[in-house]
């Protein structure tokens, strides 16, 4: 029972960091295309998959609200496992953010408000899907 609980969160992070990113790439591709309908049904199918995922990976499990507590609320385990989330997401949101801050600066091209908007969201998502990928309940 509780390897199934595991495998449907692990899908569920996987589902919302697909969509989310999807939506970040197909609005850059769409700005230098000219299939703009198909590109605005696609994406909002993909915005779609993003809220729904969002809201029963993280809103409905509390992952989203424990990642958030203020630190004087949580206990020393939760401090623990906030702690190293914390780290290990920060870690990865740098390296991500570097790299693709090279990419954009190496081919000259600006960054959009969407991509912006994703790489908020995935800052404040990845602690939270740390600790649902690496807890074992």
């Amino acid at each position: 029972m509780r390897q199934n609980k595991l495998i449907i969160r692990r899908i569920g992070i996987i589902l919302t960091f697909l969509s989310l990113f999807s939506i970040a790439a197909i609005f850059e591709f769409g700005v230098t295309t000219k299939c703009e309908n198909l590109l605005e049904i696609i994406m909002f199918i993909f915005i779609g998959i993003f809220l729904l995922s969002l809201q029963i990976t993280f809103i409905k499990t509390g992952l989203w609200k424990f990642t958030h507590k203020p630190l004087a609320k949580l206990d020393e385990r939760e401090l623990i496992l906030t702690n190293k989330s914390l780290r290990l997401a920060y870690g990865i949101f740098a390296v991500t953010l570097l790299l693709l801050l090279l990419i954009f600066s190496v081919s000259e091209r600006s960054l959009s408000i969407v991509l912006v908007a994703t790489l908020i969201i995935f800052a404040h998502l990845l602690p939270a899907a740390i600790i649902a990928w690496t807890k074992k309940q």
